[in-house]
């Protein structure tokens, strides 16, 4: 299935001459959502659903009295809500770009959604709640949503813009990078981060000799420990992917006689490493020239309340482009949490002109009355999954403590030197405040969970490196955890769901588990299942 949906501006009227009649004719007028990446395909979607569900006439398939606003969804890219973060494998060969789209035509067209593929918006009315198209057209909104991402940063080294340096953001990327992997080519990645390590391991793939230039001593070093990273550096060597650490970049090498093409990174220790081409992976940047340059309040990221208000009155924002609280947000789970503030603010079927609240007003006390129906955006802590085939690794909450922190951190490790396998959990206050793993990382959820919710561990802690196959909490939900249960008589490892929920430990369980944990020490201690600290 491919979902490149042509651009379609009819029906929409110009009001560029009479910029007036833009109030009284707004019966045309409906939410409006800027960018149809993750965030705004999804949340044009799901709100589509929530105004269908909340409706009992459209419920039962009959016409409804009170029509919801229309949905538009504008996308600067032709192709429409694709799942950005597949891009990794679809570089790597392992999955096809028609596979990453979150929804297909038909889910847009059942609902009622108006997609605008391949547009741009040029400029934002704030005060006549009207936006102008690139190509001149005017289109009014009730409600607006600013969904615009992010772009790649681009670190200005001298011949930047050379031909031959790249960012890895979108399909274009992908398919100028796989042209350079199918020829053999010689490439460097400059950042050793998540996004720089799955490019080099899916170019490697494909046929180009990589190496990765990190300017930190490890990599993954806001991830992961050094530990776990020198286990993972270990694994990219094993793949012929070369690591340059502790390394900085001075320029990028270009060849004057060959139409000014890269040909390699020169670094500040004066040595310049051979390249045909280069890929910055350094991080990306809110795109907020949009929302700046049209009055609204930026920081680093476009300014919101918890339920995605922005300084305009109706004017609403969510994903990559927007802060809270000095906070930026790049993950998908706390990007989906936007997305269902704003349909729980934005849901009733017919929503009023008039705001129930100043947005300005709710920026600057978020104390202010709300409906009950609304549900605040609540920032948590996150995790991570490196996507690269045959390599697992796994980070949640805090891994890195200033010198007064770490006098309060206890950790707890466990090694398997013949696997691999290496899990390491910080402790504070009887809360599991971090966890890195690597090898196996199916106890991850089990983790993350344990952390978000700041669960008291006294009781299990003895137990709590060995998995949520040995520790029972109350009150933590444990529904569709997925843990690793060892079968200690042969071995071998069963991928289980845990169906228990708010399991209340009593003193026969307690037994049951004392007796696991010394057979797993017993394990231990012959060096079959590995060491704890």
């Amino acid at each position: 299935m491919s979902l490149c949906i042509k651009p379609s501006i009819t029906n929409i009227k110009s009001c560029a001459k009479k910029p007036n009649a833009m109030r009284s004719n707004r019966s045309n007028a409906g939410v409006v959502i800027i960018g149809a990446g993750m965030a705004g395909s999804r949340f044009a979607i799901e709100l589509a659903r929530a105004q269908q569900q909340s409706d009992p006439l459209t419920s039962a398939g009959l016409e409804s009295i009170e029509a919801p606003l229309p949905i538009t969804l504008i996308s600067k890219e032709p192709q429409v809500g694709y799942n950005r973060i597949m891009l990794s494998p679809v570089l790597a060969g392992d999955t096809a770009f028609s596979d990453t789209y979150l929804y297909s035509v038909s889910d847009y067209e059942q609902l009622g959604i108006t997609v605008l593929a391949g547009v741009t918006v040029d400029s934002i009315n704030t005060e006549q709640q009207f936006i102008k198209l690139q190509q001149g057209q005017t289109l009014p909104y009730a409600k607006l949503v600013i969904a615009t991402g992010s772009t790649a940063r681009v670190i200005p080294f001298d011949n930047h813009k050379a031909p031959g340096v790249h960012v890895f953001r979108d399909l274009a990327d992908v398919t100028a990078l796989t042209r350079y992997a199918h020829q053999n080519k010689t490439g460097i990645v400059i950042g050793g981060g998540v996004l720089g390590l799955e490019a080099a391991c899916a170019l490697t793939t494909q046929g180009a000799h990589m190496t990765v230039v990190h300017v930190d001593n490890y990599v993954l070093n806001r991830q992961l420990d050094e530990p776990a990273a020198k286990l993972l550096q270990a694994e990219l060597s094993r793949r012929s992917i070369g690591l340059e650490l502790a390394a900085s970049t001075e320029s990028i090498v270009i060849n004057n006689n060959n139409a000014n093409k890269v040909c390699g990174l020169a670094l500040k220790d004066g040595r310049t490493l051979p390249a045909d081409f280069i890929v910055m992976a350094v991080g990306v940047i809110p795109n907020t020239t949009l929302a700046k340059d049209n009055g609204l309040v930026v920081n680093r990221g476009i300014i919101v309340d918890r339920y995605m208000h922005t300084s305009c009155q109706d004017v609403y924002a969510i994903g990559e482009c927007v802060e809270l609280d000095g906070e930026l947000f790049g993950m998908v789970t706390p990007i989906n949490q936007q997305v269902d503030t704003l349909v729980s603010v934005l849901k009733s079927p017919k929503i009023s002109n008039a705001s129930p609240l100043s947005a300005a007003k709710v920026l600057s006390d978020h104390k202010l009355w709300v409906p009950d129906s609304w549900q605040p955006f609540v920032s948590k802590p996150l995790s991570l999954k490196l996507k690269v085939s045959g390599i697992a690794a796994f980070s949640a909450g805090q891994i890195e403590f200033d010198e007064e922190e770490q006098q309060a951190i206890e950790t707890i490790t466990y090694y398997q030197r013949s696997l691999n396998h290496y899990h390491c959990l910080y402790c504070k206050e009887q809360k599991l405040v971090g966890a890195v793993l690597y090898g196996d990382v199916d106890e991850g959820p089990f983790y993350s969970q344990l952390i978000s919710e700041g669960s008291d561990i006294s009781l299990i802690k003895q137990y709590l490196i060995f998995g949520a196959a040995y520790c029972h909490l109350d009150p933590v939900d444990t529904d569709m955890i997925v843990s690793n249960e060892l079968d200690l008589d042969t071995g071998s490892s069963n991928n289980t769901c845990n169906d228990n929920h708010a399991i209340n430990r009593n003193s026969h369980q307690e037994d049951a588990l004392q007796d696991q944990a010394l057979q797993k020490n017993a394990l231990k201690a012959t060096g079959s299942l590995g060491e704890v600290s």
